[in-house]
């Protein structure tokens, strides 16, 4: 069978979940390079989605009218993603070592990916199990628990939802920035090709605006660049602050100086107001979208493209912006919530 493409990761909308590694030591010694082990695996879902398990649980959740329209599930597939190095001097898509699930329905495809960091070593902690920390989901909600919960008896893992700080979506947004800005030259408009319009949501607590919960502050392509100098506006706020990115600092200097707003956009000021009542919860553009509820969305223009050398210079660079962006969530998922980034 043939290895997934890589470009399955991108131009989906994920909820993302955290994952303990997976024990598969009493039916297989590998999983990874086991296609015989995946596709034992694959046979035992399928089973399940159309067994009585599923059929039961169907009739407790009516609700959720999208599995009422899918038909009958006609295919289900495991596919290990490629293992090999990345390298980034061959402009070739990095491989993220992991599990690509799809669920062929007469009707729709679901998927859903259990990734690893390709940079890390810790992909098999020990024999017999395999640590694949980042769960990608594009499943209704009675099919994902169901897919979690075969997850939890086939392989004694652990599943939780992965929710993205503040701080990590500031860095997120500074990381994608960064390295799409590393492959051109600065005077390259590059930025404002991939990023366009960019729109931050902040959230605001009950107790400080009971009446507004969510307001969305929007920073248009032609201005984008205007945001992106390196020095920074002057702001009112008096107190040394450690160095941001360009963006972030500017648009906090902004909305101080013109509307009073003290905010602390990436959790480093010491504006303990800001910190505890004000939020980013949500980072979205045309290259991606980014969320605290654990919502990810990388977009990628795949096109006539079989591999990354094919893509434009453009579309490269938004490539590796986009795996950059995928591996800060993989690690994320490591780190879980013992940091706040």
């Amino acid at each position: 069978m043939e290895q997934p493409s890589p470009w399955e990761l991108f131009n989906s909308s994920w909820t993302l979940h955290r994952l303990s590694p997976l024990h598969h030591q009493r039916d297989y010694v590998t999983l990874l390079d086991n296609p015989a082990a995946l596709k034992v695996y694959a046979t035992r879902l399928r089973d399940q989605l159309t067994g009585d398990v599923l059929a039961g649980l169907q009739g407790n959740a009516i609700e959720d009218d999208s599995l009422s329209k899918t038909g009958a599930l006609t295919e289900c597939t495991w596919q290990a993603i490629s293992t090999s190095p990345t390298n980034r001097s061959s402009d070739r898509a990095s491989s993220f070592p992991g599990i690509l699930v799809t669920l062929q329905y007469e009707n729709i495809t679901y998927r859903a990916a259990i990734l690893a960091d390709p940079e890390s070593d810790t992909i098999s902690p020990r024999k017999g199990s395999t640590f694949l920390p980042l769960l990608l989901t594009k499943l209704p909600n009675t099919l994902r628990q169901t897919f979690i919960s075969f997850l939890s008896a086939n392989f004694d893992a652990y599943c939780a939802s992965l929710r993205l700080p503040s701080s990590f979506l500031c860095k997120g947004l500074e990381t994608y920035i960064d390295e799409l800005s590393a492959s051109r030259p600065r005077s390259d408009n590059i930025v404002e090709e991939v990023v366009k319009d960019l729109q931050l949501t902040l959230a605001f607590s009950t107790s400080i605006a009971p009446a507004l919960r969510t307001l969305n502050i929007g920073i248009a392509r032609a201005s984008l660049a205007n945001f992106l100098r390196n020095e920074p506006q002057k702001s009112k706020q008096k107190q040394k602050q450690p160095q941001r990115n360009p963006l972030l600092e500017n648009l906090t200097a902004y909305l101080d100086t013109h509307l009073a707003m003290q905010l602390d956009l990436d959790g480093s000021s010491q504006n303990l107001v800001a910190r505890q009542h004000v939020r980013l919860s949500k980072v979205a553009c045309a290259a991606f979208v980014l969320g605290t509820d654990g919502k990810m969305k990388l977009v990628v223009d795949t096109t006539d493209a079989d591999a990354a050398e094919d893509l434009s210079t453009r579309d490269q660079a938004t490539l590796h912006a986009s795996e950059a962006l995928l591996r800060a969530v993989i690690r994320k998922a490591v780190i879980g919530d013992q940091a706040k980034t």
